[in-house]
């Protein structure tokens, strides 16, 4: 049977490479001890020189190959960007592109029970034969063995793999029909006796067997199909219960078994129609954000809990229904996770609009091959991605990209990503980053203005905003604002209109980039996320989608602070919220009751609250009429968001004869307008927004102009981390004011210090940006207690332990 051991630690590792470090007799003197994943260089956060971690590296490792097994193989899952392996001094193979695995198998060079000593030449260079190089890159393509190895040891003859289709998804007796390979028959075949293999379908919560079928393998066949059929009782995979299946294969020989393969499936039906995409038989609507796998400070190299976390954060925290893979295949922990929880994925072959000589798309198609191989048994998975991102028409190319994704799998659709009208649409789905989103009225073209053919097509909306309005999370509070209107705008309009299906924003985090991209210091900052994982208002935005049922949100995007706006205006101020209505309080005393913008965000499961007035009910008893009251709420309102210059003449005619019949001169007036909304030489400064359903209060937030920082919160993602290999968990300094909120523009440094089996991750001196200061906790493998010391001259010491187990 089968046996695999994770191979991530005890490798030796050095910033260089020389030919005699191939030889059998080498042995690492003085290398650095490194664990998997594992980046070639640490990186500052931003304004370095991308060439610092192009070059070639060596890794070099002793396995010890158990002796009740005869082949054994070293499974590489990501290296970038090309490997070449030595075994013992011999040429045991080698791999081009960072983004799919391959393996290498050991049982060649070293016999069972001996030591394979492996040296792996890691080219991190940016070659131009291999995608997406060849061209400008508006991405980082992070050096290194970065994913994980793993030594899997086997029987001669073993189950290579396995492709599980379902079949009759929507009735009420299922089918599933298992398409086997195998490897080393030869050998089998030479050994006599009678091959089997019993296939199982079981329930991943209970172990319930619901379906299973035995039977023989012709002598000399390497392939197989084996049908379970009429299977009731199962449930479907889909996004609010991704139902999932453990199918298990076994091979035996003459009764006795040789192999085990175990794989997850999930019974879905998904298909992208000209009048949108639908699951399961019902419309859904797509709402999803583009995921770079990159982090600060070590670029890709991010063991299992930092992948799991960014697909948790998509689903329960953004609550978005579809993350695409821009612009490579991405960690299989992330997609685990994806399955998981109910997250769709486009997943899309490595590249970045350039398109190479014929050996360069000869990589694309194996990189094609590879991803699909990879990932054809995964539920979530409901798009392939087989033309080179924002490239321009191939014909031959994309007809043969396309010709291998229906060969290997028939039951998933294809999309090729552009940016160009009228392109030829060779897949099964037009997907089209569309920009024309500038601030303005345009927003989106419209379906067949793109396509410019004579009949609706599917069609999806792959990538917008993002370069067009980049934001940072520290940006002032009007642009963190515009920011998340314009994904409003834009999801919006995708939403409401006819024939598409739906809109997939750019991106979820900051990444780092190349010199030709970004602002000046190698960050792109097109996320609704900073690169820590910190939210922005566009965040807020997408979050405030999810039914109130399933989490209650309630942000406001304001500081409530009288001149952090141009002309010291205070509105708008925009609430994103799942709630029916948001009631605002000043100094305690009730203002107003405000409802989501339906009439601008029709299309939208839920709008933002937008705040105009901050008189509202104030003036109730007062000396005006209802009428006039309305009027002067509106009429502050815009002086408050535009401007005075903003007044019409005929609200300024309007004004004056107010001001007669009231017996009123303008400086009385302008005290009104500033006590009730103004609110300067207050000595109450807070303000309180309670967010209600169904006539009844359920959150309450408080804001003041008076804030001021007082504490640093510190917490981490996980209490715990895995003893092993190396894990990781984020850690978020905070700085809050008085109303437990952060406090922006707190500028102060905070000192890291770790005791225990445990390091922070880049740098232990760290600024608060935005308020905010976050890091990455690592164990280093043994367990134990890990302790983060947190020290500010302001705030003083604050200590977080994490058990490692």
């Amino acid at each position: 049977m089968r046996q695999i051991q994770t191979i991530n630690r005890a490798w030796h590792y050095r910033a260089d490479y020389a030919d005699h470090y191939t030889s059998a007799t080498f042995r690492p003197e003085s290398w650095e001890t490194v664990c998997l994943p594992h980046a070639n260089r640490e990186l500052p956060y931003n304004g370095f020189d991308e060439k610092c971690y192009q070059f070639i590296s060596s890794y070099w490792r002793e396995i010890e190959l158990p002796a009740n097994q005869p082949r054994h193989f070293l499974d590489f899952e990501g290296v970038m960007c090309a490997a070449d392996v030595w075994v013992n001094g011999q040429a045991a193979g080698s791999h081009r592109g960072g983004y799919t695995p391959f393996c290498i198998e050991l049982s060649r060079f070293a016999a069972p029970g001996s030591t394979a000593r492996v040296l792996v030449r890691v080219d991190s260079t940016e070659r131009r034969d291999i995608p997406p190089f060849g061209h400008v890159v508006d991405y980082l393509c992070y050096g290194g063995i970065y994913r994980e190895v793993s030594l899997r040891s086997q029987a001669t003859c073993f189950v290579d793999d396995v492709f599980a289709r379902p079949r009759d998804v929507l009735a009420d007796a299922k089918g599933l029909r298992l398409e086997i390979s195998f490897a080393g028959v030869d050998q089998a075949n030479q050994a006599g006796g009678e091959r089997r293999v019993h296939c199982q379908l079981l329930d991943t919560c209970n172990g319930q067997t619901m379906a299973e079928s035995s039977q023989a393998v012709p002598a000399g066949n390497a392939e197989l199909a084996v049908e379970l059929t009429g299977i009731k009782g199962l449930q479907l995979w889909d996004i609010d219960q991704p139902k999932l299946y453990r199918v298990v294969v076994s091979l035996l020989q003459t009764d006795q078994p040789l192999d085990r393969w175990e794989g997850r499936v999930g019974f879905r039906q998904a298909e992208f129609r000209p009048d949108g995409f639908w699951l399961n038989g019902r419309r859904l609507p797509i709402v999803g954000l583009n995921r770079h796998q990159a982090w600060p400070y070590v670029g890709y190299a991010m063991p299992k809990r930092a992948q799991r976390r960014d697909a948790e954060i998509l689903k329960n925290e953004y609550h978005v229904n579809l993350v695409r893979t821009s612009h490579y295949p991405q960690s299989r922990h992330f997609l685990d996770a994806c399955d998981e929880l109910g997250l769709l994925v486009f997943e899309e072959t490595p590249g970045w609009q350039h398109i190479g000589d014929r050996a360069w798309q000869d990589q694309v198609c194996t990189d094609i091959e590879a991803m699909i191989r990879r990932d054809r048994n995964r539920p979530s998975i409901i798009l392939w991605g087989v033309r080179i991102n924002e490239s321009t028409d191939n014909h031959d190319f994309y007809t043969r990209s396309n010709q291998i994704a229906r060969r290997l799998d028939p039951d998933r659709q294809t999309g090729g990503v552009r940016c160009i009208e009228g392109s030829e649409l060779l897949e099964d789905v037009y997907t089209f980053n569309d920009f024309t989103h500038s601030g303005g009225q345009a927003v989106l073209r419209k379906p067949r203005q793109v396509t410019r053919l004579k009949r609706d097509v599917p069609y999806l909306v792959s990538e917008h905003n993002g370069h067009m309005y980049p934001t940072k999370r520290f940006d002032n509070e009007e642009r963190l604002t515009e920011h998340a209107l314009r994904h409003a705008r834009v999801l919006n309009t995708a939403l409401g209109m006819a024939g598409c299906s739906g809109a997939i924003g750019w991106c979820t985090f900051d990444y780092n980039t190349h010199k030709d991209f970004g602002s000046g210091d190698r960050i792109c900052y097109h996320g609704v996320a900073d690169l820590f994982r910190q939210p922005k208002y566009a965040a807020w935005l997408y979050a405030s989608q999810v039914e109130p049922a399933r989490r209650v949100v309630l942000e406001a995007g304001c500081l409530f602070a009288k001149g952090e706006r141009c002309a010291a205006r205070l509105l708008p101020i925009e609430i994103y919220t799942n709630c029916d209505s948001v009631v605002l309080y000043r100094a305690g005393k009730r203002i107003g009751e405000y409802w989501p913008e339906r009439d601008r965000f029709r299309h939208l499961a839920h709008p933002p609250v937008i705040i105009r007035d901050l008189i509202g009910d104030q003036l109730a008893g007062s000396q005006f009429k209802p009428r006039d009251q309305a009027f002067l709420r509106r009429l502050v309102g815009t002086i408050f968001t535009s401007g005075f210059e903003a007044v019409g003449k005929l609200d300024q005619l309007r004004l004056g004869l107010l001001l007669a019949r009231y017996r009123m001169n303008r400086t009385v007036a302008s005290d009104l307008m500033a006590k009730y909304a103004i609110g300067w030489g207050s000595q109450d400064e807070s303000f309180e927004l309670a967010g209600c359903l169904a006539g009844q209060e359920v959150v309450r937030r408080s804001y003041g102009g008076d804030a001021r920082a007082v504490r640093l919160s510190v917490n981490a993602d996980d209490a715990a981390l895995q003893a092993g290999d190396w894990d990781t968990t984020r850690v978020v300094i905070r700085a809050e004011d008085q109303y437990g909120n952060l406090h922006p523009f707190t500028a102060d440094a905070v000192a890291l210090s770790v005791e225990g089996p445990g390091a922070v991750i880049g740098p232990t001196l760290l600024p608060l940006t935005g308020g905010y200061a976050s890091c990455w906790l690592r164990s280093h493998g043994p367990a134990g207690i890990v302790s983060l010391k947190i020290s500010s001259q302001r705030f003083g010491e604050q200590s977080i332990s994490l058990t490692v187990r």
